[in-house]
């Protein structure tokens, strides 16, 4: 197991905090290990190694012993990093900085909760408050930025010549990753029309949860609040978000939205949506919402169907595919380029698109497809399976993995230095 690149322990040394399992009191606690003036406690190599098995998913083929070894070893890394940080006066960390990274992990942590209550009735019942949880990480929080500065700092100048390249994917071609599969389509969307009728009922019931919200009622209370009149209504944290992993509109409203502050009604494709914002951190701002879905009724349903069969119909007789969608599709971003799409991956395709699009070939078009935003007519322009990594095609994707595996025999090398000037102790036989 390589050295970890500093940043994703912090997660789970809070997580720990939080999920530790009952199981973990009656280990009997001890030294395992001693770097310089530190030491190592077999509960804290337990706490690493039951977070890493939990967000391994699939245990099958693990073997736990070897995890805490090759845990042991990481954790002994990251003391000598932490010392050599410490020991180099031009690596520093302002309690600025320290302060704001603290912020967004102990909100990113809090994101995992259904409200704001449930996360401080945890920590309540861990003994431990907001506040007391802070002064707790923030020690761990600047060694994490100390030790990431240095790696840094050791680290930024690698470079990797065209031949070191051609060395490395002669060596490694046949263990690499596959280039993934692509697909680019282009799309005619037929929405659904909603009537003014079902339009006003269920804007009718988001203002009347706006208003609740605005008292200060949890997100998660309100949508229940709803639920036998507003069928789908749902509410609750989200979490952290970026601008471009939401829909324009409701991206739109939740970056404009100051820690504390709750939105107008945002309608998008999805319905009527009430957001909160609870804190911003870069580009990213953690956010609740109530929604309520508008969902097309039977005869609307109905309606925007026989709209889009027309247009099939049109297809199949020799309408151009492109001026079609020019004229006809409800998909602003994409009808004034004939409906093409970006190209895409087959994991980023809607899920409702992979059969049809499994049965035609390139240039073809699928009868209307259903979505929850009405019906898409597609046509396949061009469908790449996944392939081995090329050198000539992929020169830049293999020199980032060449560069990767250089990284890594430098960290080795210069771990191995430091050990040189450092006492070092494993106690513990079966984990050296």
């Amino acid at each position: 197991m390589k050295l970890r690149m500093i940043g994703a322990a912090l997660m789970m040394l809070i997580g720990a905090a939080l999920v530790s399992p009952p199981a973990q009191a009656e280990i009997a606690e001890k030294i395992i290990a001693v770097v310089g003036d530190r030491v190592i406690l077999s509960s804290e190599l337990a706490n690493q190694v039951q977070m890493y098995l939990l967000s391994a998913g699939d245990r099958s083929g693990i073997d736990p012993n070897q995890v805490a070894r090759d845990m042991l070893q990481q954790m002994i890394n990251d003391e000598l990093i932490l010392m050599a940080a410490k020991d180099d006066t031009s690596i520093t960390a302002s309690d600025a900085e320290v302060q704001a990274a603290l912020d967004e992990h102990i909100a990113s942590l809090a994101s995992r909760f259904p409200s704001e209550d449930a996360f401080v009735e945890q920590l309540r019942q861990e003994g431990l408050t907001k506040r007391s949880l802070e002064k707790r990480y923030r020690p761990e929080i600047r060694d994490q930025i100390l030790k990431q500065r240095i790696v840094n700092q050791k680290l930024s100048g690698i470079t990797v010549s065209r031949q070191e390249t051609e060395e490395f994917y002669t060596r490694q071609k046949d263990s690499l990753p596959q280039m993934p599969g692509k697909i680019r389509l282009a799309h005619i969307v037929i929405k659904f029309k909603i009537s003014p009728q079902t339009e006003d009922s269920v804007k009718r019931l988001a203002d009347e949860a706006r208003l609740q919200a605005m008292e200060g009622k949890e997100f998660a209370d309100i949508a229940a609040s709803f639920a036998g009149r507003a069928p789908g209504v749902v509410g609750g944290r989200i979490g952290f978000i970026r601008r471009e992993e939401v829909v324009a509109e409701f991206g739109r409203a939740a970056f404009n939205l100051q820690a504390g502050e709750i939105s107008g009604l945002v309608r998008t494709e999805y319905g009527w949506h009430i957001i909160k914002c609870f804190t911003r951190f870069r580009d990213s701002v953690d956010v609740g919402q109530v929604l309520f879905p508008v969902a097309a009724s039977t005869a609307d349903s109905a309606l925007t169907l026989h709209t889009a069969d027309s247009l099939y119909r049109e297809l199949k007789n020799g309408a151009d595919f492109a001026e079609l969608a020019k004229r006809s599709s409800d998909d602003d971003s994409s009808r004034g380029i004939g409906g093409e799409l970006p190209e895409m991956t087959f994991e980023q395709l809607r899920p409702e698109f992979l059969e049809p699009l499994s049965a035609i070939d390139t240039g073809q078009i699928t009868p209307p497809v259903p979505s929850q935003a009405g019906y898409h007519i597609l046509k396949l322009l061009d469908r790449q399976p996944g392939r081995p990594l090329d050198m000539d095609r992929d020169f830049d994707i293999i020199r980032n993995f060449a560069r990767q595996e250089k990284v890594g025999r430098m960290v080795e090398k210069w771990v191995a230095e430091l050990k040189k000037n450092v006492y070092l102790d494993i106690r513990e036989p079966e984990l050296r």
